[in-house]
């Protein structure tokens, strides 16, 4: 009887253990996932930063009028417009403090340094865009005197920390007239895309 009794209590402590150990391993599965979902919340929320300035960077190129912007070779003043080979190999990895010298603040006119927008407040630190213009070219043939221009643009967003970074890079043709003219139909738009960080 008595060892009957020990059975039991045995068996009751073998089940209660089991129960606890998958109770632990259930809570633990539980904290992975929700932290594996803050971590892609977070993500997600820096690219679609990087997506706003990037968009917001394209606009404001293509809706530029007069003449083609100046490009810089050394520290520009005002519209940071970088010449081709300016830039780094590696722009996505540089620090905030690199974007902040070397772009512009979305949201932000760069030549009047009005704010147009507020775009990604949510986001531990502003987004930025870069701009560098790679490859210019004499308008085709009929069409009327001036340049194409292909512009590198460079969008950097963060998230809620400064763990989450993502960096975008889109190419825009833009074609500028030699002289101003209001009338004149610009051919412009993106032409391509993608995700560096």
């Amino acid at each position: 009887m008595k060892t009957e009794k020990g059975m039991v209590l045995l068996l009751c402590l073998i089940f209660l253990t089991a129960l606890t150990l998958l109770g632990l391993s259930a809570s633990a599965e539980a904290i992975l996932q929700s932290k594996l979902s803050a971590n892609l919340r977070e993500s997600e929320q820096a690219k679609q930063s990087a997506l706003s300035a990037l968009s917001f960077a394209e606009n404001w190129l293509l809706n530029l009028d007069g003449l083609a912007p100046e490009t810089c070779t050394t520290a520009c003043i005002g519209l940071k417009l970088h010449a081709t080979g300016n830039l780094p190999a590696d722009p996505e990895f540089k620090d905030l403090s690199w974007w902040e010298n070397q772009g512009h603040q979305a949201g932000v006119d760069p030549q009047t340094a009005e704010r147009l927008s507020h775009i990604a407040v949510a986001s531990i630190s502003p987004p930025y865009w870069v701009i560098e213009a790679v490859h210019e070219a004499p308008l085709p043939e009929g069409e009327s005197t001036g340049l194409q221009i292909w512009y590198r643009i460079l969008a950097r967003g963060s998230g809620r920390t400064s763990a989450g970074v993502s960096v975008v890079e889109s190419i825009v043709v833009r074609s500028w007239s030699a002289v101003e003219n209001p009338e004149l139909t610009i051919k412009s738009g993106r032409v391509a895309w993608r995700e560096l960080r």
